[in-house]
């Protein structure tokens, strides 16, 4: 058929038949084709194709069964598309839409899509046959799951994101992965890959990431089953059970999956590599529940499939540069706002606090130590009689909490506090509640998709505990757990058409609360589940209740890093891990284990410890722990001025703080599958040591780089691995060259003004750095109360150049004092303050210049 639109002509005859399986889209017959300002429609007698550019580098997709586009249930995108420089070109075989920086190319045969860069080079294309899809069998959950997509990926592709998963696995490419929120499982369906672009899956329902569709039949007595392969080739494995004690997969005695926790998600994935045409032997262990295994065979795809769905809807974002797809990604779905600068210290959390006096005492007991720390965390049970979830102290053990948290502050210290979305039905804010038909019926859950029960939550929430001065919230068990929302209705309609999206709402109740009700105090919230546009909520995550052991700190790094990949800045983990050992305190194989999630968590975004039934605080296992973990913990204080700087980073310009290597060095292959090495911000490169009694271990530089060591300042090449001494009491950090690394003086708190500052410059190349500052606490910084020192390096001329201070805020230092010291091979410095300043510069806030001789 041909059609002539707006000037321009073209054949289309592609999609759409429903109900074959695949029900893949085909016969599409255009009836209508409107091109506007910012993409094209077409339609026809069997569906509807919507393809429209959000500015230069995003292009948004959505494919209809019906002659209408459907507004998405759960609003990830914060802002409608605009194009900025659309063109459309059309022959008879394709339609072209570009802009200055990315092209998609609609094929007239088929109706697939082919996403270019302005220079041609293909970054993303559908099938030509079978890319788009409806109503497609499954043999989980629901017969038949309604919209799948796929994409051709190359044998060379990478694949990152997606969420927090606990399998260990950091290149997802071929991977079947259920998305589905669990307690230490959080579902993000962000998609980054190494050719340089993101895809953002805009379906908030069960999601399937490469689904697994062939059955293994496992009896339930002994666990077995057995298979024959086709292909040889990597096959990826589905497992499902219940919330209980594993998830376990052997392949011919080969561990595929391995998870060994109180709770775990239910589901997990693993791939193994097989030969063609043999016959493999399973062994499939679970919850009390069963398990369900399937297989996916080698196939050069990606898939997405959900459960619900109107329509196919995704956006394709493109970088070249990852960190470029993860700011585009931020823009489309919201800035992540400042922390307060407290929140990028030290929280000291542990289950539990059992009393106001024994809060008190636990802050009396730092500051006497002099242990820096921002945050004590109150977890549950702190409502005593008044029933689960009160949001109110008992005060038979809490007597004055306005007192006790003003004394907190007087000191220094804040309170962040254990909230749940539930309630116990002898409470009076669930009589409240329920009264007002704002749960999840026939459950104690808020329905936080209803207007109504967000504000009435936030008001609860305001009258028990903020009035009094809590700073900051604990938002438990928000995937919510146990999946509570299948089966049930919404305001939004069918639980299983928002599954993944109630952490999005729980944190939009709170945020959006707090700051209807003062800009004087930031929001800060830490949370068990995230979903995609979280971060606009003032929202970081954590990684559940894990097990303190070996593995499972392994698997924090990746899936820490898997996380930040997915679009999410703020995250971390229960350094130590939650489920700790018996004989915790006098275990010297346990202080191990703890000394080095601790030195983890110094580089995690949010810093903080936590243990079930434990006194975790650091004195309690003995002087030489003491010791070590109270180096770095006065380390992380040393580097906020770095750290904050690098804050406003991720909220001005949609940065990341904890960088995955493939994330820093998208072109370099030898960084794609390392996934137990990170930046922390632009300088730093760590390198977590998580084997029990190692003492050195394996460290690679990527490509076009060179780094210094910072405790010995021994000078590393990049593009190559070494093996790095690490004794118990050392973690191996490397500056990148060219590096300006700022460090404030010791201090107890982040409240301390940092002055002087310790610049230390690693040499080798040009380097810059901007020092950022605000009052701290509160919303002037989004009025431009802030200031900005910018700091250069010229390693040619060995000048220093500190440039004039842009903008101010209430309370800022006029005058400042600057050590600056050149860091030389071999001449290391470590956590220590320089005794010796190559430079000492009083700076006004004017530019000024220093060359940084060479010692005599």
């Amino acid at each position: 058929m041909t059609k002539r639109c707006g000037g321009f002509l073209f054949f289309l005859a592609t999609i759409f038949a429903r109900p074959a399986w695949p029900a893949s889209l085909s016969q599409f017959a255009v009836k209508e084709t409107r091109k506007d300002v910012n993409g094209v429609t077409l339609r026809s007698a069997s569906g509807t194709m919507r393809v429209e550019l959000c500015g230069d580098r995003v292009v948004h997709v959505v494919v209809s069964p019906t002659s209408e586009i459907p507004s998405p249930k759960v609003p990830i995108v914060t802002q409608p598309c605009r194009a900025n420089n659309l063109g459309i070109k059309a022959d008879t075989k394709n339609l072209k839409l570009s802009s200055p920086e990315v092209a998609v190319s609609i094929d007239a045969a088929t109706g697939a899509l082919t996403f270019l860069s302005a220079d041609g080079k293909l970054l993303l294309a559908e099938p030509k046959q079978g890319g788009k899809a409806f109503d497609v069998p499954s043999i989980f959950e629901t017969k038949t799951w309604q919209v799948q997509q796929s994409f051709l990926s190359p044998p060379d592709e990478a694949q990152y994101g997606l969420g927090q998963h606990q399998e260990g696995i950091f290149n997802l490419r071929g991977v079947p992965l259920r998305l589905s929120q669990a307690n230490t499982n959080i579902s993000v369906p962000f998609l980054l890959s190494s050719k340089g672009y993101g895809v953002l899956w805009n379906n908030p329902s069960l999601t399937d990431f490469n689904s697994a569709d062939q059955p293994i039949t496992i009896e339930p007595r002994t666990g077995k089953g057995k298979f024959t392969t086709a292909a040889k080739g990597t096959y990826g494995f589905l497992l499902t059970s219940d919330n209980r004690d594993q998830m376990s997969l052997q392949v011919s005695g080969q561990h595929v999956i391995n998870l060994q926790n109180m709770w775990t998600p239910t589901s997990a994935s693993g791939v193994a590599d097989l030969d063609a045409n043999k016959e493999y032997e399973v062994i499939a262990k679970g919850g009390p529940g069963g398990v369900q295994l399937a297989i996916r065979p080698p196939q050069d795809t990606t898939t997405f499939r959900s459960e619900v769905g109107q329509a196919i809807d995704y956006y394709f974002l493109y970088g070249p540069e990852l960190n470029g797809v993860i700011s585009e990604y931020r823009q489309l779905t919201g800035a992540a706002p400042m922390f307060p600068r407290w929140a990028y210290g030290y929280w000291q959390c542990r289950e539990r606090y059992h009393s106001q006096q024994e809060i008190l005492d636990t802050a009396a007991e730092f500051r006497r130590r002099k242990i820096p720390v921002d945050a004590l965390v109150q977890d549950w049970q702190y409502w005593g009689k008044y029933g689960w979830s009160a949001m109110k102290f008992d005060e038979e053990y809490y007597p004055q909490p306005k007192q006790m948290l003003d004394q907190l502050h007087a000191d220094d210290l804040h309170m962040i506090i254990s909230v749940w979305s539930r309630f116990g039905e002898n409470t009076d804010v669930y009589r409240r509640m329920s009264a007002q038909s704002l749960l999840i019926p026939g459950t104690p859950w808020t329905d936080f998709f209803n207007p109504k029960a967000q504000t009435a939550f936030w008001l609860e929430l305001n009258q028990g505990l903020f009035q009094d001065g809590i700073d900051a919230w604990w938002m438990d068990a928000s995937e919510p757990e146990f999946d509570v929302l299948k089966g049930k209705q919404t305001f939004l309609g069918n639980g299983e058409s928002v599954r993944n999206a109630y952490p999005l709402y729980v944190s939009k109740a709170i945020y959006e609360g707090q700051r209807s009700t003062t800009n004087r105090k930031r929001v800060a919230i830490l949370t068990r589940s995230a979903f995609a546009g979280q971060q606009r909520n003032a929202a970081a995550s954590w990684s559940g209740d894990i097990t303190a052991n070996w593995i499972t700190l392994r698997r924090q790094i990746s899936a820490g890093l898997s996380f930040s990949m997915s679009g999410l800045p703020y995250w971390t983990t229960d350094v130590g891990g939650f489920f700790r050992p018996e004989g915790q305190y006098n275990s010297e194989t346990y202080h191990e284990l703890l000394i080095r999630w601790f030195q983890y968590g110094t580089f995690c975004p949010i810093f903080r410890v936590h243990g079930y039934k434990s006194n975790a605080e650091i004195w309690n296992y003995g002087p030489k722990v003491e010791k070590i973990l109270t180096e770095y913990d006065e380390l992380r204080y040393r580097l906020l001025p770095y750290i904050y700087s690098a804050a406003w980073g991720v909220t001005n310009r949609g940065e990341t703080l904890m960088r995955a290597l493939p994330l820093e060095f998208s072109s370099d292959q030898g960084a794609r599958e390392i996934s137990d090495q990170f930046m922390f911000g632009k300088a730093l490169l760590i390198n977590p040591v998580t084997q029990e009694g190692g003492t050195q271990r394996n460290v690679y530089f990527p490509m076009g780089t060179n780094w210094l060591d910072f405790w010995t300042a021994k000078r590393e090449n990049g593009g190559r691995n070494i093996v790095a001494e690490a004794p118990l009491e050392r973690l191996p950090i490397y500056v990148r060259t060219g590096s300006i690394l700022p460090l404030g003086p010791r201090t107890e708190s982040a409240s301390t003004r940092a002055d002087p500052i310790e610049l230390r410059i690693y040499p080798g190349a040009n380097g810059d750095f901007n020092l950022y500052e605000d009052e701290g606490d509160n919303y002037d910084y989004e009025q431009g109360a802030y200031s900005l020192i910018p700091f250069h390096w010229e390693q040619a001329t060995r000048m220093l150049t500190i440039g004039d201070r842009r903008g101010s805020f209430p309370g800022m230092l006029e005058h400042r004092t600057f050590h600056a010291v050149i860091v030389r091979d071999g001449q290391g410095i470590g956590v220590s303050a320089i005794s010796r300043p190559d430079a000492t510069i009083a700076y006004q806030g004017k530019a000024t210049a220093v060359q940084m001789l060479p010692r005599q």
